[in-house]
Formats: C-alpha cells, sequence, structure tokens
C-alpha cells in the first residue's frame, strides 16, 4: 500500500504541476486577481480531474476505449472549446478594465466543469487507469484512494502558478504589460491544449 501511495503521489505531482490548460488559467486568474481569490478555482479543478479519475478506474476507461470514433471527437471538442477560452485571454482587457466593467474572476464551478474538456486531464486519467490498476478485490476502495491522493497533490500545484501568476502581476503594473502577460498566456494555453491533443 505504501508503494502504491508513493508512487502514485509522484505522478500525481508530475501530472499536476506541468504545464497545462489548467494551470495557464490558474497564473492568468492568479495574476488578475491574486492567489487567494483564484483559490476556489483551483480547488474545483483539482476536484473535476479526481472525479474523472475516479469514473474511469472505475469503468469508463474501457468504455471509451471502445468507441475510439467518440473519444476522438470529445477531444476534438475540448481541444476548440479551450481554444476559444485562449482567444478570449488573448484579447483580454487590462486589469482596471476588467474591475470597473465587474467582469468576473473563474470560481471552482468553471474550474471543475473545464476538465471535462481539457485534453490533458483525460490522457492523465486514462493512463492511470491502466498503470495504477487495483489488483483482486477492494476496486472502489482502490480507486478512491487514487482520486483522493490526486486531489490532495494536485491543490498545492495548480496553487502554486496562481502564485507564480500573482507574482508576475505585480510586475504587470501597465496596460501594455498586462496586455502582453495575457497573450502570452493564450499563447501557452493555446499551445498546450493543441500538444496534448496531438501527441
Amino acid at each position: 500500500m505504501s508503494t502504491l501511495v508513493f508512487s502514485f503521489s509522484l505522478f500525481a505531482f508530475v501530472a499536476s504541476i506541468t504545464p497545462g490548460p489548467t494551470n495557464v488559467l490558474a497564473l492568468s486568474n492568479g495574476s488578475r486577481f491574486g492567489t487567494l481569490a483564484t483559490l476556489p478555482f483551483v480547488i474545483g479543478a483539482a476536484f473535476g480531474t479526481s472525479v474523472i479519475l475516479l469514473l474511469t478506474t472505475s469503468g469508463l476507461a474501457e468504455l471509451i476505449a471502445g468507441y475510439p470514433l467518440l473519444s476522438r471527437m470529445l477531444a476534438w471538442l475540448g481541444a476548440l472549446w479551450l481554444s476559444w477560452m485562449a482567444w478570449k485571454l488573448f484579447h483580454a482587457p487590462d486589469i482596471d478594465h476588467q474591475a470597473r466593467n465587474g467582469l468576473a474572476r473563474a470560481g471552482w464551478h468553471q474550474g471543475a466543469l473545464m476538465q471535462l474538456v481539457n485534453p490533458k486531464t483525460w490522457m492523465m486519467a486514462l493512463t492511470v487507469s491502466g498503470l495504477f490498476a487495483p489488483g483482486d478485490g477492494a476496486a472502489l476502495a482502490h480507486n478512491l484512494l487514487l482520486a483522493l491522493i490526486f486531489f490532495t497533490v494536485t491543490v498545492p500545484c495548480i496553487a502554486a502558478w496562481a502564485w507564480l501568476g500573482e507574482g508576475s502581476g505585480r510586475l504587470m503594473k501597465t496596460e501594455a504589460r498586462q496586455r502582453r502577460l495575457n497573450q502570452l498566456l493564450a499563447l501557452l494555453l493555446g499551445a498546450s491544449v493543441w500538444i496534448a491533443l496531438l501527441s
């Protein structure tokens, strides 16, 4: 059991800390609203990913594997939706304009729901279904443990990206710098989506 916890925690750390759509959006929200204000998005994203992980390890992975055309179509729809989000971020107004017009930060439900269309989340969850399959018996307890470990490891990893965003936001005092940061993050978001999809 301790070997499983250690090895899966390491896997979860690498999967959560590496760049991807969720981390780029956490960075963006952190730069605009601060780390504490971004925590609901962080918790929602970790929760959504853990639920998908629980579902895939409990049999959804086998169902998806049986319909490769469906899984490919869902991956493309997710990539297109996240690309649209990147386009919106690329053209986002500066922070002062957002505050004046009451533009809201991403909340927990956006963090959770975006995992449904995040190619990186699905690839990770399907990988876990193959690599960390339960042995004989106690499959539900095993899958719940994996989901709990993933949630516990993921929250500080995504929060670290929000914190980095907050630090970079302090450096971006002018409108031009804020716009350039948004554009850079939008390009990173788009690149992370299409790299995950095409790899």
